[in-house]
């Protein structure tokens, strides 16, 4: 499998994070916008506040996603040689992906893990070369190559 079709199928898997973002910003907006000419218990203006709050946080959350599609579109033609945002390392159990975190898929019969820069283990595999071993939780992994 190479590096296009790899970050195509990670793009695929963002815009799913995305599209449940933008339902659950569109369920919020619903339920933040309260008639206030109607007659209403202070609790509804509450359960409205909560709501506006819930809603700006998903929104902030969708832009970020936003901004990580588009760091994903531009990494498809890169080419990397060491680990850093973009890197597609391929190792002796599947592929790893720095720079945004997805739920984990397979490709083929390989399993895509990917992750930001933020987490744990990229200190773990930051400055590895190829032939190094990785650990990941409790699963070792051999670096084939950088892609």
């Amino acid at each position: 499998m190479n590096r296009k079709d790899i970050i195509t199928k990670i793009i695929e898997e963002q815009n799913k994070v995305i599209e449940s973002l933008t339902l659950s910003v569109e369920r919020y907006k619903t339920a933040s916008d309260l008639d206030e000419e109607s007659t209403h218990d202070p609790e509804d203006f509450s359960q409205q506040t909560q709501a506006k709050d819930m809603q700006l946080r998903y929104e902030k959350t969708r832009r970020e996603a936003l901004q990580q599609l588009n760091f994903l579109q531009s990494e498809i033609e890169e080419e990397h040689d060491q680990i850093e945002a973009g890197t597609l390392v391929e190792t002796d159990h599947g592929y790893l992906f720095v720079g945004i975190s997805v739920p984990a898929f397979k490709v083929g019969n390989k399993e895509v893990i990917t992750f930001s820069e933020e987490a744990p283990v990229f200190g773990n595999i930051k400055g590895k070369k190829v032939g190094d071993t990785v650990k990941i939780g409790e699963n070792s992994m051999k670096i084939i190559s950088f892609k």
